[in-house]
């Protein structure tokens, strides 16, 4: 509270991208501006803000006619695509079936537009796997730095990818000529050049506090034919590997059988359906077709993992705890599929000794105005803070803490709030959900997720007010 004694103090009411508006005080004076070393951009006209709801703010790229790819975090009950200065209404939005709001895994969304924008040319998106080093170009309409409301103005940046995972990769904070994301880019493009074409290869998803640290994108061409799949055709697709074997006598039809109609034959041969397995696992598959086979995938759980263009056909893929779906599909040059599916599970290792048997007495509910009791305003609580978490439990009360003192009651975690220098306890009960080191993250650290991207409408009415009172704070659990 001592540097904000000395901060000239805005309040904004800020709108998630999936939640309700919340009460966020800003430390104007305190704060940093940067676009995570960004500069104002006109290129890439495929890139535009989707609107949720009245408030909230994402970015979004077209990649068909009617067709806009956007993180699944973003979804809303209603959706506007703004672009080139038209607003374009959706007729439909559709997370991924396996979004996980906790891990923030499969963060990548469908919405179909009610009509195609005019004069635009759909950005083509990856279908094939991007490697560390490569440059790419950031695009978003988001704010500048940590606690700013400069949000709506399109922005870019440069970086190159640090960290390769099955579904997403992660890229460095800004630095030298390196830029980064922050709210309000959750679900903009990084673009860059595979096969001599310029695709968009992720999607703005999230990263570390303070903007500017490491981030992490979901990757398109691992999604590829969900996407293809939900706009039902309608995308555009560019950076396909070229053919490892040229036919040496080109024949000047592009399709040289037409009336080609058969499908490829597929077969797992390892793992057996229903099996115990281990991670890593090696999935082996025979594909054979009347033509040729020019494509193999590997899918788990309707995602795609791994590409191949020659046989053999064998891809490796780390499993998570539980039950999966591989499968492996084959493609011949007429387009056509052919696939095969098993289930198997990941053997779980007995832990060496019996876990102590929880404690028969539950913990009986704080009195009001304690620790983790609801509240609304910050009137409602004793220590004077009342903390929102708007994706997950609601508002509580909770106390200031140091991240390097002693541990916060009940087994929460001492986290960062809008406040510059604030710090308070999180829900009770570890209730605030931390995305684990395996989760693309350089540095080995935990990355605190949510908060939904964020745009700011700045409000004087009231505030010098209602601050010499109390304050209610807002636990920042980043999303971009």
């Amino acid at each position: 509270m001592q540097r904000l004694e000395r901060a000239t103090l805005v309040m904004a009411v800020l709108a998630a991208a999936c939640g309700e508006p919340v009460i966020q005080l800003v430390d104007v004076g305190e704060r940093e501006a940067a676009i995570v070393n960004g500069t104002t951009y006109s290129g890439h006209p495929s890139v535009g803000m989707l609107q949720i709801g009245s408030s909230g703010l994402c970015t979004a790229t077209l990649i068909g006619a009617r067709t806009v790819v956007t993180a699944a975090h973003c979804i809303g009950s209603s959706h506007s695509f703004k672009l080139g200065g038209q607003s374009y209404p959706a007729a439909s939005a559709k997370k991924h079936p396996n979004w996980n709001s906790y891990t923030l895994e499969n963060d990548i969304a469908v919405v179909i537009l009610q009509q195609a924008p005019t004069g635009v040319t759909p950005s083509a998106i990856a279908t094939t796997a991007p490697s560390v080093g490569l440059e790419i170009t950031l695009v978003g309409f988001g704010v500048t730095g940590e606690g700013l409301t400069n949000s709506g103005t399109k922005r870019m940046a440069k970086n190159k990818i640090s960290q390769l995972a099955a579904t997403r990769f992660s890229f460095a904070g800004s630095s030298g000529s390196n830029g980064s994301t922050c709210y309000g880019d959750s679900g903009g493009p990084a673009f860059a050049t595979l096969n001599g074409v310029e695709v968009q290869i992720g999607v703005t998803s999230a990263g570390q506090q303070p903007c500017g640290t490491l981030a992490y994108d979901t990757r398109i061409d691992a999604f590829a034919s969900w996407i293809e799949e939900t706009a039902s055709g309608d995308v555009n697709k560019g950076g396909t590997a070229p053919n490892p074997n040229p036919n040496p006598n080109p024949n000047p039809n592009p399709n040289p059988n037409p009336t080609d109609t058969t499908a490829p034959i597929v077969a797992i041969t390892s793992p057996a359906a229903g099996a115990v397995v281990q991670t890593p696992l090696t999935v082996a598959a025979t594909i054979t077709d009347n033509v040729g086979v020019t494509k193999a995938e590997l899918l788990v759980d309707g995602a795609v993992i791994s590409t191949s263009t020659q046989a053999p056909y064998q891809f490796q893929v780390n499993l998570a705890a539980g039950t999966h779906t591989i499968q492996v599909a084959g493609y011949d040059a007429a387009g056509n599929k052919g696939s095969s599916s098993v289930s198997v599970s990941l053997a779980s290792t007995p832990s060496p000794s019996p876990a102590p048997s929880p404690d028969p007495t539950p913990s009986p509910a704080p009195a009001a105005g304690e620790y983790g009791a609801p509240c609304q305003t910050a009137t409602d609580c004793k220590s004077g803070l009342c903390a929102e978490d708007p994706g997950f439990q609601g508002r509580y009360c909770t106390q200031g803490c140091d991240p390097d003192g002693a541990a916060c009651p009940l087994g929460a975690g001492c986290f960062g709030t809008n406040v510059a220098g604030k710090s308070v306890c999180g829900a009770p009960a570890q209730s605030l959900p931390i995305i684990p080191p395996a989760a693309g993250n350089a540095s080995g650290e935990a990355m605190l997720a949510g908060s939904c991207s964020l745009a700011a409408t700045p409000s004087l009415e009231g505030a010098l007010g209602s601050l010499l009172v109390l304050l209610t704070l807002l636990v920042l659990r980043r999303r971009r």
